[in-house]
């Protein structure tokens, strides 16, 4: 018993030893699995957090990929593959000159951005050429601005020259077409002048008879200015010794009518002067007027037209007069102003030139009669009346008979007559009856016989003045009568 007891407690010792064994192995058993159960926890956490980071890496990776594929601007669900060929084909089609291995964006953008580099480089130096250029185009065209203003300039100042040049021709043409114009018309008087000169010298050879034999004989030796020059000392003889028998005529008024016949007879009828009236004594040329002697003013009026001659001619041909001119104030009981109606340059008037007329003398009236029938304008009616107010206007009167006392008749001669018409109304024979007589009457006591036309010009009246009913009145400038046609002596 005692054995099987202790055999017992062995197995009981061993069994608690194994018991305890096995307690002590599971405890480090135990200690072992939570050791390790706790560190593949901690593992497994690990494990678990590195996934989540994976995760979230894989999904930020996906998300860049995403955003990589749309900012590259592919679709989500296109592959890298069919990405890569894309991208292959558009960097050859597109970006030939990229020439690296791996086609890459970053590599294209660097590319790009180095490119744009070289560009922008590029444009600058263009830009700054290009300003450059451009600022010397504008100092090109301020230049060309300058040049042209300049000879803008140039060209008006030539054009102006030209226009002055021109202006200059044409008035040296226009003068010398008129001097030219003029010599011709001289050339041509002169030619005629020649011409009347030569009949003149013919007609001059035939007086030889009509000289005294003292004149005969200088007569024939000399050229045909000389016998004119022979002529007219010989006339003046004869009209000084006919203007002596008149004036003694007329002062008895009871000469023998046979002896006043012969005298009157004897008189040559020219167109010459009875004598002069005044003297130049000065001439001003800023005003055109002259100052003239008249001894005596008495019955001078203003508007009275005188004649001016050269000195050295006692009884000048009245058509050799060198201008006219007109009263236009008595300023003493001697002098008088008058204005110059008409003078030459190339023969002016000169102090100690003398003054003619044949409607005025000192302290004489002068005294006319009219006969036939005056006609001072184109109506064809007769204008007594105002030839009558012409006399009187210069001082003189109108009487009905020539008589000693008369100055001058004045011949209107007889009416124009119209086509188709028979007669006149207001003339009748008994006018041209007295007309005649009264020419006979002034013809035999030597008193001068003037036109209507001689008259309107020793008053300085145009007759188409009188047609334009506006005749030229003292102090005023007007045309100059024309020739005297119709005067008579």
């Amino acid at each position: 018993m005692a054995a099987s007891k202790a055999t017992v407690v062995q197995s009981l010792s061993i069994a608690l030893i194994v018991f305890v064994m096995l307690t002590f192995i599971l405890a480090v058993m135990t200690y072992l699995f939570f050791k390790y159960k706790l560190e593949a926890e901690t593992a497994a956490q690990a494990a678990e957090a590195k996934m989540a980071e994976a995760n979230q890496a894989q999904q930020a990776a996906e998300q860049d990929k995403a955003k990589l594929k749309q900012l590259l601007g592919f679709a989500d669900v296109e592959k890298v593959d069919e990405i890569e060929t894309k991208v292959n084909e558009e960097f050859a089609k597109k970006f030939g000159d990229f020439k690296e291995d791996q086609k890459a964006y970053s590599g294209l953008s660097k590319w790009l951005l180095d490119s744009m580099k070289a560009k922008d480089e590029t444009i600058q130096a263009l830009n700054a050429e290009k300003a450059k250029l451009i600022e010397e185009s504008k100092q090109a065209q301020d230049d060309a601005a300058r040049n042209r203003s300049e000879m803008e300039a140039q060209v008006k100042a030539k054009e102006d020259e030209a226009a002055n040049i021109k202006k200059q021709f044409d008035e040296d043409r226009a003068r010398y077409e008129e001097i030219a114009k003029k010599l011709s018309e001289e050339h041509k008087i002169a030619l005629e002048r020649a011409e009347r000169l030569k009949l003149l010298g013919e007609e001059v050879a035939k007086a030889e008879p009509l000289l005294p034999p003292t004149r005969q004989a200088k007569f024939k030796t000399q050229e045909p200015e000389a016998r004119v020059g022979l002529v007219l000392e010989e006339l003046r003889e004869r009209e000084r010794v006919i203007a002596r028998q008149n004036a003694v005529l007329a002062q008895l008024r009871v000469a023998d009518k046979e002896l006043q016949d012969t005298v009157l007879a004897a008189t040559p009828q020219d167109d010459r002067i009875d004598g002069f009236d005044g003297r130049i004594l000065t001439v001003n040329e800023a005003d055109g007027s002259v100052l003239i002697d008249f001894g005596s003013t008495g019955g001078l009026r203003t508007g009275l037209v005188l004649r001016v001659y050269a000195p050295g001619d006692d009884r000048p041909l009245f058509s050799g007069n060198k201008a006219v001119v007109e009263v236009v104030a008595v300023e003493s009981a001697a002098i008088a102003r008058a204005r110059i109606r008409n003078d030459s340059i190339a023969d002016p008037i000169l102090a100690g030139d003398l003054v003619a007329t044949s409607l005025w003398s000192p302290r004489m009236p002068l005294e006319a009669v009219i006969v036939g029938f005056p006609q001072l304008d184109s109506d064809l009616k007769p204008d007594p009346e105002r030839l009558q107010a012409f006399v009187e206007r210069i001082g003189g009167r109108v009487e009905q008979n020539v008589s000693t006392s008369t100055t001058m008749l004045i011949d209107a001669g007889q009416p124009k007559i119209v086509a188709g018409a028979e007669k006149v109304a207001g003339w009748r024979p008994a006018d041209e009856t007295r007309r005649k007589k009264q020419l006979d009457e002034a013809k035999r006591l030597g008193i001068r016989v003037v036109g209507i036309d001689g008259f309107l010009d020793m008053l300085g009246i145009d007759r188409s003045a009188i047609e334009a009913s506006r005749l030229v009145r003292p102090g005023e400038r007007g045309p100059l009568p024309a020739g005297a046609a119709g005067l008579a002596y």
